[in-house]
Protein backbone atom coordinates (compact mmCIF):
# COMPACT_ATOMS: atom_id res chain seq x y z
CA UNK A 1 0.00 0.00 0.00
CA UNK A 2 1.33 3.33 -0.92
CA UNK A 3 2.62 5.72 1.73
CA UNK A 4 1.67 8.65 -0.39
CA UNK A 5 -1.18 10.78 0.99
CA UNK A 6 -4.92 11.13 -0.65
CA UNK A 7 -4.46 13.77 -3.03
CA UNK A 8 -8.21 14.57 -4.33
CA UNK A 9 -6.95 17.13 -6.92
CA UNK A 10 -4.91 14.82 -8.82
CA UNK A 11 -7.72 12.17 -8.59
CA UNK A 12 -9.65 14.74 -10.27
CA UNK A 13 -7.48 15.08 -12.71
CA UNK A 14 -6.66 11.60 -13.42
CA UNK A 15 -9.89 9.44 -12.82
CA UNK A 16 -12.71 12.38 -12.20
CA UNK A 17 -15.38 9.77 -12.12
CA UNK A 18 -14.21 8.10 -8.79
CA UNK A 19 -15.98 11.06 -7.65
CA UNK A 20 -19.00 10.43 -8.48
CA UNK A 21 -21.27 8.50 -5.17
CA UNK A 22 -23.56 5.66 -5.71
CA UNK A 23 -27.45 6.40 -5.34
CA UNK A 24 -28.98 5.92 -2.42
CA UNK A 25 -26.06 5.30 -0.52
CA UNK A 26 -26.64 4.73 3.49
CA UNK A 27 -30.64 4.49 2.70
CA UNK A 28 -32.18 1.32 3.68
CA UNK A 29 -32.26 0.08 0.42
CA UNK A 30 -28.62 0.35 -0.31
CA UNK A 31 -27.07 1.95 -3.28
CA UNK A 32 -28.65 2.16 -6.01
CA UNK A 33 -27.21 1.33 -10.13
CA UNK A 34 -27.05 4.96 -11.15
CA UNK A 35 -25.29 8.30 -9.84
CA UNK A 36 -26.49 9.64 -6.81
CA UNK A 37 -24.23 12.93 -5.58
CA UNK A 38 -21.37 14.57 -7.54
CA UNK A 39 -19.07 16.84 -5.52
CA UNK A 40 -18.85 20.34 -7.44
CA UNK A 41 -17.99 24.00 -6.47
CA UNK A 42 -21.65 25.69 -5.90
CA UNK A 43 -22.80 29.24 -6.43
CA UNK A 44 -26.21 29.92 -5.08
CA UNK A 45 -27.81 33.48 -4.92
CA UNK A 46 -31.10 34.71 -3.49
CA UNK A 47 -33.04 37.91 -5.72
CA UNK A 48 -36.33 39.17 -5.89
CA UNK A 49 -38.83 40.11 -8.51
CA UNK A 50 -38.43 36.81 -10.68
CA UNK A 51 -42.20 37.75 -12.55
CA UNK A 52 -40.65 41.15 -13.83
CA UNK A 53 -39.37 41.34 -17.51
CA UNK A 54 -35.67 42.53 -16.54
CA UNK A 55 -35.13 40.35 -13.91
CA UNK A 56 -35.99 37.44 -16.33
CA UNK A 57 -33.64 39.22 -18.56
CA UNK A 58 -30.79 39.03 -16.07
CA UNK A 59 -31.94 35.42 -15.32
CA UNK A 60 -30.89 34.84 -18.86
CA UNK A 61 -27.92 36.95 -19.05
CA UNK A 62 -26.31 34.78 -15.99
CA UNK A 63 -27.34 31.92 -17.64
CA UNK A 64 -25.64 32.45 -21.04
CA UNK A 65 -22.37 33.89 -18.80
CA UNK A 66 -22.53 30.89 -16.79
CA UNK A 67 -22.21 28.89 -20.35
CA UNK A 68 -19.36 31.26 -21.67
CA UNK A 69 -17.45 31.25 -18.48
CA UNK A 70 -17.30 27.45 -18.23
CA UNK A 71 -18.46 26.00 -21.15
CA UNK A 72 -20.80 23.14 -19.17
CA UNK A 73 -21.61 19.86 -20.79
CA UNK A 74 -25.67 20.05 -20.09
CA UNK A 75 -27.60 16.84 -20.76
CA UNK A 76 -31.28 17.38 -19.33
CA UNK A 77 -33.48 20.23 -18.80
CA UNK A 78 -36.33 19.60 -16.00
CA UNK A 79 -39.24 22.22 -15.14
CA UNK A 80 -41.69 22.05 -12.72
CA UNK A 81 -45.49 22.06 -14.08
CA UNK A 82 -44.45 24.09 -17.47
CA UNK A 83 -47.55 25.85 -18.99
CA UNK A 84 -46.37 24.30 -22.29
CA UNK A 85 -43.89 21.40 -23.00
CA UNK A 86 -42.76 18.31 -21.32
CA UNK A 87 -41.22 18.81 -17.63
CA UNK A 88 -38.65 16.73 -18.45
CA UNK A 89 -36.27 16.85 -22.26
CA UNK A 90 -32.79 16.28 -23.46
CA UNK A 91 -30.99 20.06 -23.71
CA UNK A 92 -30.78 19.80 -27.53
CA UNK A 93 -34.65 19.36 -27.42
CA UNK A 94 -34.89 22.44 -25.32
CA UNK A 95 -35.82 25.79 -26.74
CA UNK A 96 -33.28 28.94 -25.92
CA UNK A 97 -33.81 29.85 -21.63
CA UNK A 98 -34.40 33.20 -23.05
CA UNK A 99 -37.29 32.27 -25.49
CA UNK A 100 -38.51 30.30 -23.22
CA UNK A 101 -38.64 32.85 -19.81
CA UNK A 102 -40.31 35.42 -22.21
CA UNK A 103 -43.05 33.09 -22.77
CA UNK A 104 -43.92 32.59 -19.74
CA UNK A 105 -46.70 34.71 -18.08
CA UNK A 106 -45.74 36.76 -15.09
CA UNK A 107 -48.17 34.62 -12.87
CA UNK A 108 -46.32 31.72 -13.78
CA UNK A 109 -43.62 30.23 -12.00
CA UNK A 110 -40.41 29.89 -13.20
CA UNK A 111 -38.50 26.73 -13.07
CA UNK A 112 -35.42 25.56 -14.79
CA UNK A 113 -33.24 23.07 -13.91
CA UNK A 114 -30.23 21.84 -16.08
CA UNK A 115 -27.94 18.98 -15.00
CA UNK A 116 -25.27 17.02 -16.33
CA UNK A 117 -26.04 13.49 -15.75
CA UNK A 118 -25.02 11.20 -18.40
CA UNK A 119 -28.93 9.72 -17.55
CA UNK A 120 -31.72 11.61 -16.18
CA UNK A 121 -31.30 10.17 -12.80
CA UNK A 122 -27.65 10.51 -12.68
CA UNK A 123 -26.20 13.80 -11.00
CA UNK A 124 -23.44 15.39 -12.72
CA UNK A 125 -20.97 18.17 -11.94
CA UNK A 126 -22.69 20.93 -13.75
CA UNK A 127 -26.01 22.04 -12.96
CA UNK A 128 -27.65 25.41 -13.62
CA UNK A 129 -31.18 25.77 -11.35
CA UNK A 130 -33.12 28.72 -10.84
CA UNK A 131 -36.94 29.12 -9.03
CA UNK A 132 -38.87 32.43 -8.75
CA UNK A 133 -42.24 32.86 -7.75
CA UNK A 134 -45.00 34.17 -9.68
CA UNK A 135 -46.31 37.36 -9.31
CA UNK A 136 -49.12 37.01 -7.11
CA UNK A 137 -47.58 35.03 -4.78
CA UNK A 138 -44.78 37.73 -4.03
CA UNK A 139 -47.32 40.25 -4.01
CA UNK A 140 -48.25 38.51 -1.27
CA UNK A 141 -45.26 38.70 0.25
CA UNK A 142 -46.04 35.11 2.29
CA UNK A 143 -42.90 33.08 1.61
CA UNK A 144 -39.27 33.66 0.52
CA UNK A 145 -36.90 34.82 -2.39
CA UNK A 146 -36.14 33.76 -5.70
CA UNK A 147 -33.50 31.89 -6.20
CA UNK A 148 -30.12 30.60 -8.68
CA UNK A 149 -27.81 27.79 -7.96
CA UNK A 150 -24.69 26.88 -10.67
CA UNK A 151 -22.10 24.64 -9.94
CA UNK A 152 -18.88 23.70 -11.54
CA UNK A 153 -16.01 20.46 -11.23
CA UNK A 154 -13.86 20.95 -8.39
CA UNK A 155 -11.09 20.98 -10.57
CA UNK A 156 -12.50 23.90 -12.26
CA UNK A 157 -12.07 26.09 -9.49
CA UNK A 158 -9.12 24.95 -8.60
CA UNK A 159 -7.36 25.83 -12.20
CA UNK A 160 -9.88 29.45 -12.47
CA UNK A 161 -10.66 30.66 -9.19
CA UNK A 162 -10.60 34.12 -11.00
CA UNK A 163 -13.13 33.18 -13.25
CA UNK A 164 -15.41 31.66 -10.75
CA UNK A 165 -15.22 34.51 -8.76
CA UNK A 166 -16.09 37.13 -11.53
CA UNK A 167 -18.77 34.68 -12.28
CA UNK A 168 -20.46 35.06 -8.95
CA UNK A 169 -20.07 38.95 -8.81
CA UNK A 170 -21.13 39.50 -12.07
CA UNK A 171 -24.35 37.31 -11.72
CA UNK A 172 -24.58 39.12 -7.87
CA UNK A 173 -24.46 42.31 -9.95
CA UNK A 174 -27.59 41.35 -12.76
CA UNK A 175 -29.84 39.92 -10.10
CA UNK A 176 -29.39 42.93 -7.60
CA UNK A 177 -28.93 39.40 -5.12
CA UNK A 178 -30.32 39.83 -1.67
CA UNK A 179 -27.68 37.70 -0.38
CA UNK A 180 -25.74 34.29 -1.56
CA UNK A 181 -22.43 31.94 -0.80
CA UNK A 182 -20.49 29.94 -3.14
CA UNK A 183 -18.12 26.88 -1.99
CA UNK A 184 -18.25 23.07 -1.16
CA UNK A 185 -21.19 21.61 -2.23
CA UNK A 186 -23.03 18.15 -3.26
CA UNK A 187 -25.07 18.00 -6.83
CA UNK A 188 -27.83 15.36 -5.84
CA UNK A 189 -30.04 13.28 -8.62
CA UNK A 190 -32.57 16.35 -9.42
CA UNK A 191 -35.30 13.40 -9.88
CA UNK A 192 -34.27 11.15 -6.43
CA UNK A 193 -33.29 13.81 -4.35
CA UNK A 194 -34.81 12.11 -1.11
CA UNK A 195 -33.33 9.05 -1.41
CA UNK A 196 -29.57 10.64 -1.52
CA UNK A 197 -30.16 13.18 0.87
CA UNK A 198 -28.71 10.53 3.37
CA UNK A 199 -24.98 10.93 2.18
CA UNK A 200 -25.32 14.85 2.05
CA UNK A 201 -26.07 14.83 5.48
CA UNK A 202 -23.36 12.64 6.28
CA UNK A 203 -20.70 14.61 4.77
CA UNK A 204 -22.35 17.70 5.80
CA UNK A 205 -20.66 15.99 9.07
CA UNK A 206 -17.59 15.35 8.10
CA UNK A 207 -16.58 18.89 6.58
CA UNK A 208 -17.78 22.05 7.47
CA UNK A 209 -17.12 23.76 4.04
CA UNK A 210 -19.88 21.51 2.44
CA UNK A 211 -23.44 23.57 1.91
CA UNK A 212 -26.48 21.24 2.19
CA UNK A 213 -29.84 21.20 1.69
CA UNK A 214 -31.72 22.33 -2.04
CA UNK A 215 -32.05 25.70 -3.56
CA UNK A 216 -36.21 25.18 -3.18
CA UNK A 217 -35.97 24.55 0.27
CA UNK A 218 -33.18 27.49 1.03
CA UNK A 219 -35.33 30.25 -1.35
CA UNK A 220 -38.55 29.62 1.17
CA UNK A 221 -36.72 31.33 4.12
CA UNK A 222 -34.13 33.21 2.21
CA UNK A 223 -35.88 36.24 3.08
CA UNK A 224 -34.86 35.85 6.66
CA UNK A 225 -31.40 36.44 6.67
CA UNK A 226 -28.16 34.57 5.48
CA UNK A 227 -28.20 30.70 5.44
CA UNK A 228 -24.48 30.62 5.69
CA UNK A 229 -20.89 31.74 5.38
CA UNK A 230 -18.35 30.16 2.64
CA UNK A 231 -15.51 30.77 0.37
CA UNK A 232 -17.87 33.74 -1.21
CA UNK A 233 -20.27 35.64 0.46
CA UNK A 234 -22.99 38.06 -0.35
CA UNK A 235 -24.45 40.16 1.30
CA UNK A 236 -26.96 43.62 0.39
CA UNK A 237 -26.03 46.96 1.73
CA UNK A 238 -28.98 46.32 4.21
CA UNK A 239 -27.37 43.41 5.65
CA UNK A 240 -24.34 45.72 5.21
CA UNK A 241 -25.53 48.26 7.21
CA UNK A 242 -26.43 45.94 10.48
CA UNK A 243 -23.30 45.17 11.00
CA UNK A 244 -21.43 48.10 11.04
CA UNK A 245 -21.17 48.86 7.36
CA UNK A 246 -17.97 48.28 4.65
CA UNK A 247 -15.75 50.06 6.98
CA UNK A 248 -16.75 47.37 9.52
CA UNK A 249 -16.21 44.39 7.50
CA UNK A 250 -12.60 45.99 6.27
CA UNK A 251 -11.21 46.73 9.42
CA UNK A 252 -11.96 43.27 11.10
CA UNK A 253 -11.71 41.06 8.03
CA UNK A 254 -7.46 41.91 6.77
CA UNK A 255 -7.57 42.28 2.86
CA UNK A 256 -4.57 39.72 2.95
CA UNK A 257 -6.45 37.17 3.51
CA UNK A 258 -9.97 38.43 2.74
CA UNK A 259 -11.44 40.43 -0.50
CA UNK A 260 -14.20 43.26 -0.93
CA UNK A 261 -15.98 43.06 -4.54
CA UNK A 262 -18.70 45.96 -4.66
CA UNK A 263 -22.03 44.23 -7.07
CA UNK A 264 -23.91 47.65 -6.74
CA UNK A 265 -26.58 46.37 -4.50
CA UNK A 266 -23.87 44.94 -1.72
CA UNK A 267 -20.46 43.52 -1.71
CA UNK A 268 -18.72 39.85 -1.70
CA UNK A 269 -16.67 38.70 0.47
CA UNK A 270 -14.01 36.38 -0.73
CA UNK A 271 -12.32 34.61 2.37
CA UNK A 272 -8.93 32.83 1.18
CA UNK A 273 -7.93 31.84 -2.02
CA UNK A 274 -9.51 28.94 -2.87
CA UNK A 275 -12.85 27.10 -1.21
CA UNK A 276 -12.19 25.22 1.67
CA UNK A 277 -13.75 22.04 2.78
CA UNK A 278 -13.13 22.37 6.87
CA UNK A 279 -13.18 18.67 7.99
CA UNK A 280 -14.64 18.82 11.41
CA UNK A 281 -12.51 16.84 12.69
CA UNK A 282 -9.61 20.11 12.41
CA UNK A 283 -10.23 22.92 14.54
CA UNK A 284 -12.67 25.32 11.83
CA UNK A 285 -10.52 27.96 9.91
CA UNK A 286 -10.05 31.72 10.78
CA UNK A 287 -11.32 32.33 7.60
CA UNK A 288 -14.68 31.09 7.91
CA UNK A 289 -15.06 31.92 11.91
CA UNK A 290 -14.16 35.29 11.43
CA UNK A 291 -16.53 36.22 8.57
CA UNK A 292 -19.30 33.96 10.65
CA UNK A 293 -19.13 35.52 13.62
CA UNK A 294 -19.14 39.24 11.74
CA UNK A 295 -21.95 38.26 9.84
CA UNK A 296 -23.90 36.38 13.00
CA UNK A 297 -26.66 39.17 13.27
CA UNK A 298 -28.28 38.71 10.14
CA UNK A 299 -27.94 34.99 9.74
CA UNK A 300 -31.54 33.32 9.52
CA UNK A 301 -32.73 31.68 12.93
CA UNK A 302 -34.76 29.48 10.68
CA UNK A 303 -33.09 26.97 7.79
CA UNK A 304 -34.93 23.79 6.20
CA UNK A 305 -32.03 21.61 4.91
CA UNK A 306 -33.54 18.40 4.71
CA UNK A 307 -37.12 16.21 4.91
CA UNK A 308 -37.99 13.23 7.27
CA UNK A 309 -36.92 10.42 6.65
CA UNK A 310 -39.21 7.14 7.39
CA UNK A 311 -36.13 4.49 7.97
CA UNK A 312 -34.15 6.79 9.69
CA UNK A 313 -31.33 7.65 7.64
CA UNK A 314 -29.16 10.65 8.31
CA UNK A 315 -30.93 14.00 7.93
CA UNK A 316 -30.15 17.52 9.09
CA UNK A 317 -33.30 18.33 10.15
CA UNK A 318 -34.84 20.52 13.73
CA UNK A 319 -31.51 19.82 16.10
CA UNK A 320 -29.03 18.94 13.46
CA UNK A 321 -30.02 21.52 11.01
CA UNK A 322 -29.72 24.19 13.98
CA UNK A 323 -26.46 22.80 14.53
CA UNK A 324 -24.79 22.91 10.94
CA UNK A 325 -26.18 26.70 11.31
CA UNK A 326 -23.87 27.26 14.30
CA UNK A 327 -21.06 25.05 13.13
CA UNK A 328 -18.58 28.38 12.66
CA UNK A 329 -19.76 29.71 16.05
CA UNK A 330 -17.49 29.95 18.24
CA UNK A 331 -17.14 31.74 21.72
CA UNK A 332 -16.53 35.55 22.13
CA UNK A 333 -13.54 35.24 23.84
CA UNK A 334 -12.01 32.79 21.23
CA UNK A 335 -11.98 35.81 18.74
CA UNK A 336 -8.56 36.92 19.22
CA UNK A 337 -7.00 33.65 19.42
CA UNK A 338 -8.70 33.03 15.59
CA UNK A 339 -7.43 36.30 14.39
CA UNK A 340 -3.91 34.77 15.87
CA UNK A 341 -4.69 31.77 13.91
CA UNK A 342 -5.50 33.83 10.80
CA UNK A 343 -1.85 34.52 10.43
CA UNK A 344 -0.76 31.34 9.65
CA UNK A 345 -3.10 30.63 6.70
CA UNK A 346 -3.06 31.03 2.90
CA UNK A 347 -2.97 34.16 1.75
CA UNK A 348 -4.71 35.73 -1.56
CA UNK A 349 -2.31 36.04 -4.16
CA UNK A 350 -1.58 39.91 -4.85
CA UNK A 351 -2.64 39.04 -8.56
CA UNK A 352 -5.74 37.16 -7.87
Amino acid sequence: MSDLPFDPVELMRTNPEAMNVPGGLLTAQGPQNYIGCVPAIAATLFFTDAHLPPVREAISECFAAYQAAVKPKLTWLLREEPPEGPDTMTVEQAKPLKVMLSKLDPDDAVSFYYTSGKQMYDAGPWDFQVVGLPAWRAKMGDWGLCGMRFTVPLLFVEEHAAVFLELFVDCARRLRAVHGYAGHSLNLSALRYDENQAFEAFLASKLRGFDAGNLIAGAANAHLGIKTISWLTAINREYLEKVGGESTIRSELPMDWFRLFDYGAGVVIQAGPQPDAAPADAPPPARMVLPNMLLRPVRTSEVQIHYASSESEPRLIGWSADQWLKRFDVPSDQLMAYKAQLLKEPKIPSDQ
